[in-house]
């Protein structure tokens, strides 16, 4: 969890060649006999980036869609050279007819899978009875989903949000909002931040100040003052960053994920939990997904 890069590996596969592709050694290990292509995620000039890809060539259609999709889209992402049109279960198929096992799920958001038959009788019986109604009135599954939420995890409250950047820029106002309610007599309460290397927090301008990776801060600067970058995992640094009166919030990611998978360890996630306490800092625990927990008890922001 210490060097992210503003790559994550594409880990769709043709089904077919799934036995090309893995093939177990003599210990018993799955051993990767195919490198992954990298896509980049962040903002590029040409957004049909040359993917090594051990995909076949793109058929006719395929490359129709793609052009189409280079002359309306700003680019922002370099995509892999397969145009998806359906999906059942852990399966995706082209526009060809071929079929992918699906090993990327969404980014990590469709747990369910393609074509679920209890959620689809979810949506089309929420869609036959109440499409959206926003903030303005009140709404029932929304005030159950928050129940059940609550009452399934440490939070006090909670704040949907449409992404997890959104949630991100929740959780700095929540941060700053802390800090003046708890010190009203204070002139200038803290308002800097913590994150750290190799960190992705969301593209919105306040979720970009926290955002280590200077491909996506760079066209856009300047962005939100007072972020300190920490080497990750670091906890005597952060430790001594970690100052009252001067920091409103920390951000970390528990578990960062462009470009690989890196875990931060219990001591150092103790280590940030202590040092925030002693100086009266939040603690926002990044996650995927887009919820913010608050917990009144740990002073906790969690967006999920």
């Amino acid at each position: 969890m210490n060097s992210l890069q503003a790559t994550h590996f594409s880990l769709v596969f043709p089904a077919r060649n799934l036995p090309r592709v893995f093939e177990l050694d003599r210990g018993n290990r799955f051993a990767s006999r195919v490198k992954p292509p990298k896509v980049s995620s962040c903002l590029v000039s040409d957004a049909q980036q040359k993917v090594e890809a051990s995909l076949e060539p793109a058929s006719r259609e395929s490359k129709e869609v793609m052009e189409m999709e280079r002359n309306v889209f700003v680019g922002t992402y370099a995509r892999a050279p397969v145009v998806i049109k359906s999906g059942r279960g852990c399966k995706l198929y082209d526009v060809d007819g071929k079929e992918y096992l699906d090993m990327t799920a969404g980014i990590a958001v469709n747990s369910l899978g393609h074509g679920d038959q209890d959620w689809l009788n979810a949506v089309v019986e929420q869609a036959n009875t109440l499409t959206h109604v926003s903030n303005v009135y009140y709404s029932i599954p929304q005030v159950t989903l928050g129940k059940r939420l609550v009452e399934s995890s440490f939070a006090d409250r909670v704040f949907f949000t449409n992404s997890g950047a959104e949630a991100n820029e929740a959780a700095i106002k929540f941060a700053r909002k802390f800090q003046r309610f708890s010190h009203p007599d204070k002139k200038l309460p803290a308002t800097e931040f913590i994150a750290f290397t190799n960190s992705f927090h969301g593209r919105t301008m306040g979720a970009l100040a926290l955002t280590s990776k200077e491909q996506y801060r760079l066209p856009f600067e300047p962005v939100m003052p007072a972020v300190t970058f920490i080497e990750y995992g670091n906890s005597e640094e952060a430790k001594k960053a970690i100052q009252p009166g001067k920091m409103a919030a920390v951000f970390v990611e528990p578990i960062q994920g462009e470009g690989g998978i890196y875990s931060a360890t219990k001591d150092f996630l103790q280590a940030l939990r202590t040092a925030c306490d002693e100086a009266g800092a939040l603690l926002v625990f990044d996650e995927v997904g887009s919820l913010n927990f608050c917990s009144h008890k740990q002073l906790d922001f969690f967006s999920f």
